[in-house]
């Protein structure tokens, strides 16, 4: 390894000390300090420590072919302290306003989703449902009345047979009237509000 690559190896492990720092604020930010112990934040660190593991190799990788010296985990321990006192305070501060920003957007854009999509859809769907009952019921009433238009003359004819012949085939329809209305009243009651 020449000296230039040395020191390039050097300043890319400083940086990603800074990165580590930066990233590892961020980690605790959202994961939190738990005090109790759970199996989902023991993943959680083990799959952060190998992502941050495979960052560091991938920018050795890059800059001088995958050599590890052991320099270049002190520039990696500088980069990290070098953070944790000069920019840990900023970097979080900046980290703070960056999550109120991002959440205040997500809450803007649910309401307005909200506002412009979901409650004039579950209106639009309310008045076509009472629109959709009304002519239903009004579609019931037609039928209803055609078919005690269609009933009354046989109803009429039933009577002349009964009377001529003695046969009382009006009782039969009188129950198939009072069968209609029975249905009659039972959807008026499912559909009344």
């Amino acid at each position: 390894m020449t000296l230039d690559i040395q020191f390039y190896s050097m300043l890319a492990s400083a940086a990603t000390g800074l990165w580590l720092g930066a990233s590892f604020d961020t980690y605790r930010r959202f994961t939190g300090s738990s005090r109790r112990f759970r199996w989902s934040l023991v993943f959680n660190d083990i799959f952060f420590w190998l992502l941050q593991g495979l960052i560091f190799f991938y920018v050795l990788l890059k800059v001088n072919e995958g050599e590890v010296r052991f320099y270049l985990f002190l520039a990696l321990l500088l980069g990290y302290s070098v953070y944790r006192s000069l920019f840990e305070k900023i970097y979080l501060k900046i980290l703070e306003q960056a999550i109120r920003i991002i959440s205040g957007t997500y809450r803007l854009i649910v309401k307005t989703i909200l506002v412009l999509f979901i409650n004039p859809l579950k209106w639009l769907l309310k008045v076509l449902l009472a629109l959709s009952m009304i002519l239903l019921t009004t579609i019931w009433r037609i039928v209803y009345y055609i078919l005690w238009i269609f009933l009354v003359p046989f109803r009429w004819l039933g009577k002349k047979y009964v009377q001529h012949y003695g046969i009382p085939f009006h009782l039969l329809f009188n129950k198939a009237g009072s069968m209609i209305n029975k249905i009659s009243e039972l959807w008026k009651g499912l559909f009344k509000k």
